[in-house]
């Protein structure tokens, strides 16, 4: 099976078929994201739960140019206390570019009546974009000048959790994980000629180690408190693993009337590749919505407060806020976001949430002209559903 490949300007195909019938078979047999987190209901909902063997849940996101799409879900296997997980995710980070897609696979098993532990197995299809950076100069008898860059993911995370399940008017719960990621990042600068097209073709091939933390309290039925943290390590540097070499660089400005104009169709094109990377090492199977953000470069480290509300049995809302530092050089964002969740009888609910972003670009990258750094401001709506068979 082979990934999504989009040539720029051109709008991104759609997936193929028979991704989408593997979408369609994941989504029957899918099951509800982040069982590590799951415990968050556990203690108003535990008892609605028991003797359910399917769950299927849909997941929608958007931003201005920005979407993501998850079709995930479990079965439980043994006596309800172990699980098979699949799930579907895609995301395009900017109009123009492929979409990733994802497809996972794992296991969760309870032990006991306190903890959880879980493995993961993620796969990211191979995905292509084709970039126009120099049109053709007759007068200048230069040729047209493209870039074509893709990558593709093999991951896998392993992930436990203890909640301590009581009766009392304060509970709590832990959890951790990590995540290995290989990445393999290609690229070529694609010159067509009269005797053929020459090609400056090369792969890096990055890892990336993703520990993580969480926690939270339970104050009685009504309100809870949570915190969320994570830190991003990687083989070598993100902002040039990927990136082009001098060489290429030397040919490429060649093809242009001067190196201020080929040095802006290169920042360009990095920009889009780090954005579009951000977004793949973002991705943590299923955890990309609007109470995240989107991300705009591989970030470094990140941490995400907050307040949970149940008014009742039926509805739930929460109140988040979250900080994403940026590799080095690239910037930070903030993202304030709601997301309030609604029960719809015993075997469905459905959710919705909305977030707004703020990323400031250091001057390196992004400044303006007195050299201070840029700011910029988007937001991020995300609709969901889940039924229980």
């Amino acid at each position: 099976m082979q990934g999504e490949s989009t040539a720029v300007p051109q709008a991104p195909r759609r997936p193929g078929r028979s991704l989408a019938v593997l979408a369609l078979l994941a989504s029957v047999l899918a099951a509800r994201p982040g069982r590590a987190e799951a415990g968050s209901e556990a203690g108003s909902e535990a008892g609605s739960e028991a003797g359910r063997k399917v769950t299927a849940s849909l997941e929608v996101s958007a931003g201005r140019d920005y979407r993501a799409w998850s079709l995930l879900g479990d079965v439980a296997l043994y006596e309800d206390t172990t699980f098979l997980t699949l799930g579907y995710t895609a995301a395009r980070p900017e109009s123009g570019t492929a979409a990733t897609h994802q497809l996972s696979l794992g296991m969760d098993h309870v032990l006991g009546g306190h903890w959880l532990v879980a493995a993961t197995a993620s796969v990211g299809l191979p995905k292509s974009t084709l970039t126009a950076l120099s049109p053709e100069r007759p007068r200048l008898n230069l040729p047209s000048v493209d870039a074509r860059t893709g990558y593709s993911s093999q991951a896998l995370l392993l992930s436990a959790a203890y909640d301590s399940a009581g009766f009392s008017a304060v509970e709590y719960g832990l959890d951790a994980g990590l995540s290995v990621t290989r990445y393999p990042l290609s690229r070529e600068i694609v010159v067509p000629t009269r005797n053929g097209t020459l090609r400056y073709a090369r792969e890096d091939l990055l890892w990336v180690a993703r520990p993580s933390v969480g926690g939270r309290l339970m104050l009685g039925t009504r309100w809870e408190v949570g915190l969320r943290a994570g830190l991003t390590l990687y083989s070598e540097d993100p902002l040039t693993a990927g990136q082009f070499t001098d060489e290429e660089t030397e040919e490429l400005t060649r093809r242009f009337e001067n190196a201020l104009e080929a040095r802006r169709a290169l920042l360009g094109l990095s920009t889009r590749i780090n954005r579009d990377l951000g977004s793949g090492v973002a991705q943590r199977v299923s955890d990309l919505n609007a109470t995240t953000g989107i991300p705009t470069a591989p970030s470094l480290f990140d941490f995400k407060p907050s307040v949970t509300w149940r008014p009742g049995r039926a509805v739930r809302g929460q109140l988040s806020y979250a900080f994403t530092r940026y590799v080095s050089g690239e910037g930070l964002s903030h993202v304030l976001a709601t997301r309030w969740t609604v029960r719809l009888g015993e075997t469905a609910r459905v959710w919705a949430s909305v977030a707004l972003q703020q990323d400031r670009l250091e001057a390196v990258e992004g400044g303006d002209a007195s050299g201070a750094p840029s700011r910029t401001r988007s937001g991020l709506f995300t609709v969901g559903g889940e039924y229980t068979f």
